[in-house]
């Protein structure tokens, strides 16, 4: 079992309970990012130096769910601060306010994955489906599911590198059967495996074969254009699909990451290797097809 990465001494959040965050920071608000059922992302600046322009997640909460809020919010803090590596969103600060938390993090201007649906070259996406993948079995080496892997959770930054972020429903998984009760696992709907829907209230699912397979979702949705739908067969729609796009992607991978059966599933780092052969068979299949 490899050992964690993250220690307690790396989880630093700053106690504002009795202070304005921005008041207390050098940070001032610009303008709302997006909203969610945590609260909101904000587009924040430093006050001082040159401006640098980042992102700041308010997580709300209430008398009722504050204990329940409080303990997410430290254990994606743990994660965050603990974990390191280049394609993951990490967390630059995080503090305790009077009636909600703050997570600071880099600024992607070039946004998340939802807007580049259908829009990218075959090459481009698995470019991007190769740094998630990196991101992954990161995670997955450390014993870490990530649970909501999607496209609104993979930013671009300026250099074109994609960077997964959201580690809210992230969960260390270090017992020997690797498998947590379905009905605890969190997500999105769209993202969900077989087993995942089809899941009873007793039912012990693999989550890193989850996040495989959400990997599938988006590289299917990249690749056709298509918005992700509840309760369907990827699989099956891909075989069906007459888009030219596709015939320009190594189905192989494809197939395997919508594999229904989980036990037949790539581990992340297979899917990395996977994803580098896609690269090189994209490739030449774009320089023929720019050729016609």
């Amino acid at each position: 079992m490899a050992q964690c990465a993250y220690t307690e001494k790396k989880n630093i959040v700053y106690d504002l309970k009795n202070l304005d965050f921005f008041e207390s920071s050098d940070l001032k608000k610009v303008r709302v990012l997006g909203k969610g059922s945590f609260g909101k992302v904000y587009l924040v600046q430093q006050k001082s130096g040159p401006g640098r322009l980042l992102a700041m997640k308010k997580i709300s909460f209430t008398e009722d769910d504050r204990e329940r809020r409080t303990h997410a919010f430290h254990e994606e803090v743990k994660f965050m601060q603990g974990l390191s590596h280049p394609h993951l969103v990490p967390c630059l600060l995080a503090a305790q306010c009077l009636d909600y938390f703050a997570i600071v993090m880099p600024y992607y201007p070039a946004g998340d994955l939802v807007e580049l649906i259908g829009k990218q070259e075959p090459s481009r996406v698995i470019r991007y489906m190769s740094h998630v993948a990196h991101a992954i079995e990161y995670l997955h080496r450390h014993d870490v599911a990530h649970i909501d892997v999607k496209l609104e959770n993979v930013f671009v930054c300026e250099s074109d590198c994609a960077h997964l972020g959201d580690l809210g429903m992230a969960m260390e998984v270090t017992h020997s059967s690797r498998t947590i009760l379905a009905a605890h696992m969190g997500g999105t709907m769209e993202y969900w495996p077989p087993e995942k829907v089809n899941a009873d209230e007793h039912t012990r699912i693999d989550p890193f074969k989850c996040d495989i397979y959400a990997i599938g979702v988006m590289y299917w949705i990249l690749v056709s254009g298509q918005q992700p739908e509840k309760n369907v067969d990827y699989l099956a729609k891909a075989y069906a699909s007459t888009d030219l796009n596709l015939f320009y992607t190594n189905w192989f991978t494809l197939e395997h990451l919508l594999q229904p059966n989980p036990a037949k599933r790539p581990t992340a780092s297979q899917v990395i290797t996977l994803l580098q052969s896609d690269q090189e068979y994209t490739s030449v299949a774009e320089v023929s097809k720019a050729g016609k």
